[in-house]
């Protein structure tokens, strides 16, 4: 696969958008093991500018359907992957993704933290190291639901490649993904 870099040679951010969806690619500039949860530090180009932000995830994180495609409830991860601030670079995101969202650039900012549930949308053993793991995310998806509030994504990690690709799973939550990752 033949990446469009931009600015400091990191990806462009929306290269992989297509059929009116927003897919994002980052390059991980910085990965740390820390403990049970992997820490990575996101960067791409939109503009000419550099944005980013930061991510963790639960290293422990298995396989989420057994053979018969079934999930595994005990692999739900509640707070499996958080995202995270890392500067002005995760506000110019936030920009960048209301742009492309086509709801307006003129935004707070991101907030210090997002946490998700993550399943993983794979069978057998996952080898974080080898392969690119697809997780499936859900936000505000507490007790009772907020359907207002709540969304889904998909974020795919390649660790071995140093990337991570955020997309869309569904236009119809864009509102409330920004919405939650956007500083009141």
């Amino acid at each position: 696969m033949n990446l469009k870099l931009g600015v400091d040679g990191y990806p462009v951010l929306d290269q992989f958008s297509a059929d009116g969806y927003v897919d994002l690619t980052f390059q991980i500039t910085r990965l740390a093991d820390e403990g049970d949860f992997y820490s990575l530090s996101l960067a791409a180009s939109y503009c000419d500018e550099v944005l980013g932000m930061e991510i963790t995830f639960d290293r422990t994180i298995e396989s989420g359907f057994d053979n018969d495609m079934n999930l595994i409830n005990a692999h739900v991860y509640r707070k499996g992957v958080s995202f995270i601030r890392s500067g002005a670079e995760s506000d110019r995101l936030i920009s960048a993704i209301g742009h492309l969202y086509g709801m307006g650039s003129d935004l707070n900012g991101m907030v210090d933290r997002e946490s998700f549930t993550a399943i993983a949308l794979h069978q057998g053993d996952l080898d974080f190291s080898n392969m690119c793991v697809k997780l499936k995310l859900f936000g505000k998806g507490g007790e009772p639901l907020d359907e207002e509030a709540y969304y889904e994504s998909f974020l795919n990690v390649d660790l071995k490649n140093r990337l991570v690709y955020w997309n869309e799973k569904d236009i119809d939550y864009r509102k409330s993904l920004l919405e939650a990752l956007t500083r009141k």
